[in-house]
């Protein structure tokens, strides 16, 4: 079996051709999800960094081995380098995929629970405090009065007030 893994490889074929196609969209991505990708969640926004940053990584190292192999250096061409190669970023595909639905819900529900919500605390007023200075809860709004002017009427009433 080690001499599979190290003996000169086949030419530059159909597989090698499909694996530098995949490397390169690989990379495409994981360079995108580095340099370009914004999201409004911190903790969404790291899993996307880190997973763009092992992505190129990986695939730049899978390409440099393609480029190898095309020019035929004999020992860097070795099967066992682009195999691992393929093994790691499987293996990493399948972490990510984990993380991304396990652990990754829960972060983000975790920054969400300590982030506040714009206008969230200022509806209804001012807080009212107890003795304590805890704030207690506030009794419920008295309902609106039916309108007894058209709408026109009330805008027309609240421009002159407002001379």
């Amino acid at each position: 079996m080690i001499q599979y893994f190290t003996q000169e490889s086949p030419p530059f074929g159909n597989i090698s051709w499909t694996m530098l196609v995949v490397w390169a969209v690989a990379l495409g991505f994981g360079l995108y999800l580095l340099r370009s990708y914004r999201d409004s969640n911190a903790a969404r926004l790291r899993f996307a960094q880190q997973a763009g940053l092992i992505l190129s990584v990986l695939s730049g190292l899978g390409l440099l081995l393609l480029v190898f192999k095309f020019f035929q250096i004999p020992v860097l061409d070795w099967r066992l380098w682009s195999y691992l190669v393929a093994l790691a970023s499987l293996g990493y595909w399948g972490y990510a995929v984990y993380e991304y639905n396990t652990k990754l819900p829960a972060q983000i529900a975790a920054t969400r629970s300590t982030r506040a919500v714009p206008g969230g605390a200022s509806r209804g007023g001012a807080k009212v405090y107890s003795s304590t200075g805890v704030a207690a809860p506030r009794p419920p709004r008295e309902p609106r009065p039916i309108a007894t002017t058209t709408r026109r009427d009330a805008r027309r009433d609240k421009k002159r007030k407002g001379r």
